[in-house]
C-alpha cells in the first residue's frame, strides 16, 4: 500500500505505525495497521536481543523496571535501572529471559535519554501484584530541568 492511499483510508493523515517488536506479535500489529489502512513499520524485527539492549544502554538511554512476570521474576527488579548491569544479572537469574523482556518478562519505562528535554524523576510508588505481574504503581512524578 501507497502512502496516498494510506492516507486516503484512515482520515486522520496518519501513513504508518511504528513498533519495537523483535519476535512477536508480528500478526495482530499486522492485521491493526490493515485494518486502518497505514504501512507497519518493525525497524528491529528479528534483530538480535541483546544487541538491542546494549545499543539502547550506550546510547544514553536510562530505563526502569515497572513490570515483572512474578513466576520468573521478584518484586526487587521493579524501579531497577536497565543498565550492563541488569543485563548480566538477568541472565545468571534465568537464561531463559529474553534481555529486551520480549516474552513479556519484563515492561520497562524510559525515563531519560538523549532525545528527552528534561528527565523524568519517580518521588512517589506502590508495588503491587496483579495478574501475575509485579507492578510499580508511578503515583508522583517531577519533570527536572
Amino acid at each position: 500500500m501507497n502512502c496516498a492511499s494510506s492516507k486516503q483510508h484512515n482520515g486522520a493523515g496518519i501513513e504508518g505505525a511504528v513498533f519495537g517488536h523483535i519476535e512477536t506479535h508480528k500478526n495482530l500489529v499486522d492485521r491493526i495497521c490493515s485494518d486502518l489502512g497505514i504501512t507497519l513499520i518493525l525497524p528491529i524485527w528479528n534483530l538480535d536481543s541483546t544487541q538491542i539492549i546494549t545499543d539502547f544502554i550506550n546510547a544514553g538511554f536510562e530505563a526502569i523496571v515497572v513490570s515483572a512476570k512474578a513466576d520468573l521474576l521478584g518484586n526487587e527488579w521493579l524501579g531497577r535501572k536497565i543498565d550492563r548491569e541488569f543485563v548480566t544479572d538477568l541472565s545468571s537469574h534465568h537464561n531463559g529471559i529474553d534481555p529486551c523482556g520480549e516474552a513479556g518478562e519484563y515492561h520497562s519505562f524510559v525515563i531519560d535519554g538523549p532525545l528527552f528535554k528534561n528527565r523524568i524523576r519517580i518521588v512517589k510508588s506502590n508495588e503491587m501484584l496483579k495478574d501475575g505481574y509485579w507492578r510499580l504503581d508511578i503515583l508522583e512524578y517531577v519533570i527536572e530541568e
